[in-house]
Parts: C-alpha cells; sequence; structure tokens
C-alpha cells in the first residue's frame, strides 16, 4: 500500500498511474508485476479521492463519457 505521509495526489498523478497500469495490462508483464501495478492504481486512486471534490469530479467526467 502506498504511504507517503501527507502526500495527496493530483490528478494529473491518477491519470499518469491509471495509464501505466493500463500500458502493464496491454504487455507481456507477469503476473506479479499486473498485480504491483493494479495495487498501485488502487493506492493512488483511493489517496485521490480524499481530496475535497474529487468524487464528484470523477462521476462527472463519467456521465459525460457515457454520453458522448
Amino acid at each position: 500500500m502506498l504511504s507517503i505521509a501527507g502526500w495527496t495526489p493530483t490528478r494529473a498523478d491518477l491519470d499518469r498511474t491509471t495509464a501505466r497500469t493500463a500500458a502493464v495490462m496491454a504487455s507481456d508483464a507477469s503476473p506479479a508485476v499486473r498485480q504491483a501495478a493494479a495495487e498501485l492504481e488502487e493506492a493512488v486512486t483511493a489517496a485521490y479521492l480524499r481530496r475535497p471534490g474529487a468524487d464528484a469530479e470523477l462521476q462527472r467526467e463519467a456521465e459525460l463519457e457515457a454520453c458522448a
């Protein structure tokens, strides 16, 4: 689990982590590397959601993408 005291990831951090996870999953990475990428993304997402308004922001974007 990610534990950098006092660090709250930005949206750019979240987007980079998500992109990195997608790249790992699309590669021929080992199951252990895939698991590590998924766990890092989960930790960054959880930390990001502690930001005020982050959940609402992500929900708005998901709704806009669903309408597109």
